[in-house]
Order: C-alpha cells, then structure tokens, then sequence
C-alpha cells in the first residue's frame, strides 16, 4: 500500500473535503481521516469500501494506485503469453521451464530462430499426426 496515504490525501483535494469533514462522513471523531493519510493508522476493509464510494474510485485504485486490468484489457502479447500459460497448466505443466525468465536472456539471436522453427516443426508433426 505503498503511496496510500499521499492518494487520500490528492483525492480529499481534488474533491475538495477537509480531513476533519471526511472524518465525520464516515463516523469517526476528526482526526482519524488525518492520521489515515500520515500513515498513523490503517483503515478497515468496511472504512476502505466507505472511502472508495465517497471517492467514485476502485478498491485497487486506493490500495495499489492502479485499477484491475482484466486478461481482456490486456494487450496482445500479453493476453496470448497469459494464455499460453494457462494451456500448460490445463496440462498438467505447472512450472514449464521455457518459462524461466532467465534463460531466455542466455539465447542468442540465432538460438531464438532455431526455438521457433523447431516449434513450427513439431506443432506441424502434431497436426500430421491428427490427420
């Protein structure tokens, strides 16, 4: 929740509330929303869903700094890389060593064409093999 408090307190600018008001809108005495912002003090998930609604923001804006992205929001790349991993799993490959990050930064150039045809080359097998 790294930046929280410095987020309530650009949303209780921006909408214009003192902390003392935001304080009795929720039902707490006027210093409490104060000691939210200065990191002093967590709120609950109840008061969290309060403060979310008074703001017209997402949960994960207020926690995270950033709203959900949902696999649809995501961009190409990274929605056909979610699926792919999602087709391992369904297959039992829970921890696929092609997808260690590190390797990969060992490969050269030449070393990526040969992964690739070698791909096509066996998905080409297995279509073969369905006919």
């Amino acid at each position: 929740m790294e930046d929280f408090g410095k987020r309530l307190e650009n949303l209780r600018d921006k909408f214009g509330y003192s902390k003392r008001s935001l304080s009795q809108k929720l039902g707490f005495s006027p210093n409490v929303y104060g000691a939210y912002e200065r990191g002093e003090r967590r709120p609950s998930f109840e008061t969290m869903v309060k403060i979310a609604d008074i703001f017209n923001v997402s949960l994960d804006y207020l926690i995270r700094g950033e709203d959900f992205q949902s696999n649809e929001q995501l961009p190409y790349n990274e929605k056909a890389f979610t699926q792919v991993i999602d087709h391992f799993t369904k297959k039992g490959i829970n921890e696929p060593y092609i997808l260690d990050v590190d390797k990969w930064s060992m490969l050269t150039t030449d070393d990526l064409v040969e992964l690739s045809n070698h791909f096509e080359w066996v998905v080409h097998k297995a279509k073969m093999r369905d006919k």
